[in-house]
């Protein structure tokens, strides 16, 4: 197989999949790995920088705070699209982008990869629309991400790209009918464990009572409020038993008389990436209590620590945790059904066995990031191959 030139353009609260991917697929193919980065998500799971005053394009090599993601991918194929401004119409974001249409277009990539549809500052990348895939991670958006704002850019994106990768086969047909995109447009893909959290440091435990954890953004599709309902009576038969809730954002329920709570931890902040390691190494499980969801970078995130998760029936989550090895499956907006697997969960030996499954289920074969990569290669060149067609 020809060896392909790669742009791989992403955002930061990708790297946590992005990383593993691009290694792989970098044994066979020349990537470049674009990180588009604002005042608002400088800070994420394994990017915590400083954003330079002129908006520009630079070598990783330019961020001494990039130090931690050098240790998986080489500096000097990653650049970071510094955007100071975090307001879309800015005159200097438009800038950066047409600088960056033209540095690809001179590039010649053969495939330009994106992971987010474009904002509207970005729109000139489309004039290279013609080698354009784009990893829909949420094929169909979230209850609290269904913005006027983001329903243009998503209308835009899906009119102008002519691929669309998705990780889940559950949502396909949803997508392609509420979309009207044809089939021979959908390649199906899926998501692997986060293994540079196997090498990643750990800080001290934050907690040293036994607990189950949540952790992610704070957002309302998110179910935390079923989860802090479900731990009520948990933790009044059981009293070192804890809830800890990890991550940043707004909660949108009344959270004060859980704050009152000895057995209630609230880490309403920014986590980084040795404290996530943290939290999840030392919980029993992790939960995702989700109303609504596609897949989940959390669960990723806890199957590369070898911790089982209790997740609700939706979106393609039970693709993820299998029922009963990997973990348990529970109604969305169901507390008491969420109570009863976290006591299941909990008993001498469950949590334990399901994580040596884990252990064993993601070591090889397709469930790996090989086999993803090989398959992502595939779909290049059955890209590319349409593309030659076509001209």
């Amino acid at each position: 197989m020809k060896r392909r030139k790669i742009v791989y353009i992403s955002e930061p609260v990708l790297t946590d999949c992005d990383i593993p991917l691009i290694q792989e697929l970098s044994k066979d193919a020349d990537v470049d790995y674009f990180l588009t980065i604002t005042n608002s998500s400088r800070q994420r799971t394994l990017v915590d920088l400083n954003l330079k005053e002129k908006g520009d394009i630079y070598i990783g090599t330019s961020f001494p705070e990039l130090k931690t993601l050098g240790k998986w991918l080489d500096l000097n194929h990653v650049y970071i699209v510094n955007k100071p401004v975090d307001h879309f119409w800015e005159w200097m974001n438009f800038k950066v982008a047409w600088k960056g249409m033209r540095l690809l277009k001179k590039r010649n990539y053969d495939i330009i990869h994106l992971t987010w549809p474009l904002r509207y500052c970005s729109f000139p990348l489309y004039l290279l629309r013609k080698k354009m895939v784009i990893t829909m991670h949420d094929p169909i958006p979230h209850s609290s991400q269904m913005s006027v704002k983001n329903r243009f850019h998503r209308y835009c994106c899906i009119r102008l790209t002519p691929d669309f990768i998705l990780l889940n086969k559950t949502q396909k047909p949803l997508f392609m009918k509420k979309y009207g995109v044809s089939e021979s447009r959908v390649h199906l893909s899926r998501l692997s464990i986060y293994t540079h959290l196997r090498e990643s440091a750990s800080a001290p435990a934050l907690c040293s009572s036994p607990y189950i954890l949540y952790i992610g953004r704070i957002h309302s599709h998110k179910g935390i409020e079923f989860f802090c309902e479900a731990m009520e009576p948990i933790t009044s038969d059981i009293s070192d038993m804890h809830a800890v809730i990890a991550g940043q954002g707004q909660f949108y329920f009344n959270i004060s008389k859980y704050e009152q709570k000895p057995n209630y931890m609230f880490l309403n902040r920014y986590i980084a990436n040795e404290e996530l390691v943290s939290l999840i190494s030392n919980s029993i499980a992790v939960v995702c209590p989700y109303i609504d969801a596609t897949q989940s970078g959390v669960i990723m995130s806890a199957f590369a620590l070898n911790k089982p998760v209790i997740a609700t029936n939706v979106g393609a989550l039970p693709e993820m945790v299998e029922e009963g090895r990997h973990g348990f499956l529970v109604p969305p907006k169901d507390s008491k059904a969420l109570e009863q697997a976290i006591r299941r969960i909990i008993q001498p030996g469950i949590a334990r066995q399901m994580s040596e499954n884990i252990a064993y289920d993601y070591s090889a074969g397709s469930y790996s990031w090989l086999s993803i990569a090989s398959g992502i290669q595939e779909i290049y060149e059955t890209i590319i191959k349409k593309r030659e067609k076509q001209s």
